[in-house]
């Protein structure tokens, strides 16, 4: 198996079995936003690999090459967008908001790698690419 995809609606999970290292690449991650507007309630993205955890409770999608629109409106205010390789878009408003959040992360074999989010496409490659 050269290759294995995980997506899904809600909070991935993966454990490495697989004798070697991986890479597990985020394509795309959502927090889970209810309501609807400004006045809606956002989850963020927590994730875990390898007994490591970070959060972002402000982020409403990361992943790798996102295309994203931001409309007029009260819906623009305050939101930023942070892209090199990597992106967080997230919907803070202060300075202090913005959190950065893996997009690729390497497992050990018997590590494990999970999430508390929404809509996700994560793909787990094998060091030998086998």
């Amino acid at each position: 198996m050269a290759s294995q995809v995980l997506s899904g609606s809600s909070n991935p999970s993966y454990t490495n079995n697989t004798g070697q290292n991986v890479r597990v690449v985020i394509n795309f991650m959502s927090s889970i936003y209810s309501g609807a507007g400004a006045g809606g309630s956002n989850t963020g993205i927590t994730i875990n690999w390898a007994g490591i955890s970070a959060s972002a409770p402000n982020a409403i999608a990361i992943g790798r090459n996102l295309a994203y629109h931001v409309g007029g409106g009260a819906v623009s205010v305050g939101l930023n967008f942070t892209a090199n390789n990597m992106a967080v878009f997230e919907a803070g408003f202060a300075q202090e908001s913005n959190q950065a959040l893996p997009t690729e992360v390497m497992l050990a074999n018997g590590q494990t790698f999970s999430a508390v989010c929404g809509v996700h496409n994560i793909v787990v490659i094998r060091e030998d690419g086998t």
